[in-house]
């Protein structure tokens, strides 16, 4: 697969939230559960993280995934997510293909490491199996990749009744991932252009990039896009200050319909004593 190759289509994005000891599982908010099926997870085999999917009709799904109450601190610390074991919000976002992880290495090992295996045991028993392929660096600023082991469709179990949700969402529209310097940028930009589809939609400000979708939706004609940004303000700057980037701003789309006209977009976290998870959008088309 050459450079700017089209075919890494988006698999899933990373939400975390506080556990509920209760159930070891996400503590999901009432802004999240009234807009969207939940569709049961389960505990991963490293013993320190749960999870329930948002599944999408695009093929895409958010995973709301939490630290266990049991995890040892020290676990925690040398974790590849440990800065969200306080903050909630936006962690990481996730590329897929067809080939094998085996295959797939060679074609980033200039910005990804090794693959590595993992896999998690649903809430019905079933075993899911699957190899990741992390990027060197900070998470959250390049997309990892998954490969599945066992079918697709164990990890990502698709259907009406799972993908069909109160708010209508069908699929990503776009995510924003903002950098703190020219520098950052362009050296991103870089890396992204070895993954992405390159829209060249760009400026000395931002460029912009594309995805393929698992599954096509006929509401949504282009993949879902990956904006990248430099800070517009000093609100923007402190987003990107402790890290030196800020990944967040995640758009979903949703039929336009009596109330939610075409062409506009409603945030669902951070308002009306919700909690701010950096930005979980919908707008209508």
């Amino acid at each position: 697969m050459p450079p700017n190759d089209p075919k890494n289509a988006l698999d899933h994005l990373i939400l975390f939230l506080p556990a509920d000891p209760a159930t070891n599982l996400p503590k999901v908010p009432s802004f999240i559960s009234d807009n969207f099926t939940l569709t049961p997870g389960g505990t991963h085999a490293d013993g320190l993280t749960s999870n329930t999917l948002l599944l999408l009709p695009d093929g895409a799904y958010i995973e709301l995934i939490s630290f266990l109450p049991s995890a040892a601190p020290s676990s925690l610390s040398t974790h590849w997510w440990s800065h969200h074991a306080t903050t909630p919000g936006w962690a990481d976002w996730c590329l897929t293909n067809a080939l094998a992880p085996s295959t797939f290495h060679p074609l980033v090992q200039a910005t990804h490491s090794e693959p590595r295996h993992g896999g998690r045991k649903r809430a019905d028993g079933v075993d899911v199996k699957w190899a990741v392929t992390f990027p060197r660096g900070p998470r959250g600023k390049t997309p990892f990749f998954c490969h599945d082991v066992t079918p697709r469709e164990v990890r990502v179990p698709l259907g009406e009744a799972r993908t069909t949700h109160p708010s209508g969402v069908v699929g990503v529209v776009s995510l924003t991932v903002m950098v703190d310097s020219s520098a950052a940028l362009d050296a991103t930009r870089a890396a992204y252009a070895t993954l992405l589809t390159d829209l060249a939609h760009a400026d000395t400000t931002h460029s912009c990039f594309g995805t393929q979708r698992v599954v096509p939706v006929p509401e949504l004609s282009e993949g879902a896009k990956v904006k990248l940004v430099l800070p517009r303000d000093d609100a923007d700057r402190e987003k990107v200050r402790e890290r030196g980037f800020w990944y967040g701003d995640v758009v979903l789309a949703a039929p336009a319909r009596e109330g939610k006209p075409a062409g506009t977009k409603e945030r669902l976290d951070g308002g009306g004593g919700g909690e701010d998870l950096q930005g979980l959008w919908i707008a209508y088309v």
